[in-house]
């Protein structure tokens, strides 16, 4: 399982020496997963990504590409799309632009409420006998909307990118407050972190370090957990991003974390969170520093 992986949605303003260097960077560190999506930078990052293998060819070989497609932005109207040709047209457009010949991991970025998991299915069992694409999953998917695809198709959901961070973790309070009469008890999303651990899917968490509009890191509005962090991080010798990312990386379900940086040395930062091993007592102090009350 990835414990780490490279968000592309910030590389748009990069230079292509800049984009190599990011990639080097994760390389370097043992970090070889690179998140795309069709619709980061109108399709630029993919095409800015594309060049910089381009330039060193060397570089696919060390790396996975994952992309996402089914969100449309165009000014018709905005809107998603599961759709068979469409996921296959996306597939061609970010073949193109990213310079490959196949794409390692494919996921549904939204799901469409005029979802056919049929048509889903034909487009994963079409551009995998085609050799277009290895692997298939989805982002921001319920358990149930998992199971209406895995129920029809050859190709099977291994990946399911979920908003995940100490701020933002609906997927797993729900958990801790089972049958209870408050709002952390809500089921929000149908018991995904659940599903997802027993058929063997990997959670992949986005937005890591966001708070309520901007990263939650020296926001005054996390006035204790920042104060927590950043004891934990002189403890750990690390910084308080490492720190947030080893909570996540504590929870059994083997979580993976996106990190959307393009700084090499914040990369080089993060990356020694799979190094700390958080106690029992300092995890649920951190859950707790949020504002948090169990039951």
């Amino acid at each position: 399982m990835d414990t780490f992986i490279q968000g592309c949605m910030r590389i748009k303003d990069m230079s292509v020496a800049d984009v190599r260097g990011l990639i080097e960077s994760n390389l370097a560190n043992g970090i070889n997963v690179f998140d795309h999506a069709d619709i980061y930078g109108g399709g630029e990052c993919e095409s800015l990504f594309g060049k910089a293998l381009k330039e060193d060819t060397s570089l696919r070989d060390k790396i996975v590409l994952q992309t996402k497609c089914g969100i449309v932005k165009d000014l018709s109207c905005h809107r998603y799309d599961n759709s068979t040709n469409y996921i296959i047209d996306s597939v061609h457009k970010s073949l193109k632009r990213l310079c490959i010949d196949k794409i390692d991991r494919l996921l549904i970025h939204r799901p469409d409420a005029l979802m056919n998991p049929e048509e889903t299915a034909k487009a994963f069992d079409t551009l995998y006998r085609d050799g277009l694409v290895d692997k298939f999953g989805v982002s921001n998917f319920s358990a149930a909307q998992i199971a209406l695809i895995n129920e029809v198709s050859k190709q099977k959901i291994e990946f399911n990118q979920i908003r995940l961070s100490l701020t933002h973790c609906p997927a797993i309070e729900y958990g801790v407050n089972y049958n209870r009469f408050n709002s952390a008890g809500v089921n929000r999303d149908g018991g995904t972190l659940d599903y997802c651990r027993l058929n063997k899917i990997q959670v992949q968490c986005y937005s890591p370090y966001k708070g309520r509009k901007k990263s939650f890191i020296g926001d005054v509005r996390y006035y204790r957990l920042n104060k927590l962090l950043k004891e934990l991080a002189f403890k750990y010798k690390s910084s308080p991003n490492a720190i947030a990312a080893a909570w996540l990386l504590k929870h059994p379900a083997g979580l993976s974390v996106i990190n959307g940086t393009t700084r090499q040395e914040r990369v080089v930062e993060i990356a020694k969170a799979r190094d700390i091993s958080l106690t029992r007592i300092e995890w649920y102090e951190l859950y707790h520093a949020c504002g948090r009350v169990l039951p």
